[in-house]
């Protein structure tokens, strides 16, 4: 240690210092300096430390610490925290248990996270009771789903981020990686449908179908389609022609269009006939109308033939007036 003696004061604010050597220093003049050279004035004490809020104390509960943590932090003994620390641990509780049952991946029906890590951990020889569930939130953070088990005689921790409103669930560390984000190995039996037979059940021998058998069907069916493009392909572009007179009368604007100018007969149907023939009854040769002599138009009957003589009921006729006066009648 350099012993310096006084040498004065510089411009009342510094003290000018020499060693034994002749070097010269300077040392300004403080308060502590004063406080330091005056006996009468004691030196100030340490501050006392800052109280803890209750605030403070459940940040450290949500973050993961225990009651036994945060007491040897806060210098309070473990009774005045557990009225905190309750309300925290059952939110870190449901938050976890949420967050298990988030479904990995988009596919309706998917698995869980849970179900997940339990069908992984099988193979460990991991019973799912042995797996600790945790969830905790470090301040500014989002909450972290942690899961940990014990294998092969090490423990092991997973660890996801939770994103609450997507519902979804990303790896933090290499464990979680392994459980969660690589695929499923594949089974050893070969999966099927349910309800479908197995590869190794062959149909019977009749409704067995050879190669050879089934080439010809499919010979026929390309033929046929390549014959169909092909008429299509001819037809492009081509005008085709309008559609033959089909017997209908032609539009009174074209007159000229006309083939005939017969008149079409009514069909003549019977009372009582419930036959569809279409074909016109023809007058016969020995037909009473040809006797009189009377033109009747094809097709059409005349009020003679077509009207019934109506049934006489059996009842007397009324005499006639002649008979009722005379007695007897004109035309006897």
């Amino acid at each position: 240690m350099i012993e310096l003696e006084l040498l004065g004061l510089q411009d009342g604010q510094k003290l000018s210092l020499n060693d034994s050597e002749g070097n010269r220093y300077v040392l300004p003049i403080t308060d502590e300096l004063r406080a330091a050279l005056r006996t009468d004035i004691n030196a100030e004490t340490d501050q006392a430390p800052r109280p803890i809020t209750p605030r403070e104390i459940q940040a450290y509960f949500r973050a993961g610490h225990t009651v036994a943590e945060v007491s040897e932090i806060s210098s309070l003994p473990p009774s005045q925290l557990t009225n905190l620390a309750y309300p925290i641990f059952a939110e870190r509780e449901y938050v976890a248990q949420n967050a298990r049952l988030y479904r990995q991946g988009h596919e309706a029906g998917g698995m869980t996270l849970e179900e997940l890590v339990t069908s992984r951990l099988v193979t460990r020889d991991v019973a799912v009771g042995d797996i600790e569930w945790d969830a905790h939130r470090e301040q500014g953070e989002p909450w972290m789903l942690v899961a940990t088990y014990k294998s092969g005689g090490t423990r092991h921790t997973a660890m996801w981020a939770i994103n609450t409103k997507a519902q979804t669930l990303s790896a933090r560390n290499d464990e979680a990686i392994w459980l969660t984000e690589n695929q499923i190995p594949a089974p050893t039996n070969p999966w099927r449908r349910p309800n479908t037979p197995s590869a190794n059940n062959e149909p019977p021998a009749g409704e067995k179908m050879s190669i050879i058998d089934a080439k010809p069907a499919a010979a026929d069916s390309a033929v046929d389609i390549d014959s169909m493009l092909a008429s299509l392909n001819s037809k492009r572009g081509k005008v085709q022609p309008m559609p033959e007179f089909d017997g209908a009368h032609p539009a009174a604007s074209e007159p000229e269009a006309a083939q005939d100018a017969t008149i079409l007969p009514f069909p003549i149907a019977a009372a009582g006939d419930t036959s569809n023939s279409s074909e016109p009854e023809l007058p016969s040769a020995s037909s009473p109308e040809d006797v009189d002599g009377q033109q009747t138009i094809p097709g059409v009957k005349s009020a003679s033939t077509s009207a019934k003589p109506k049934k006489r009921r059996n009842r007397p006729e009324m005499p006639s007036w002649d008979e009722i006066v005379f007695g007897y009648s004109k035309d006897d």
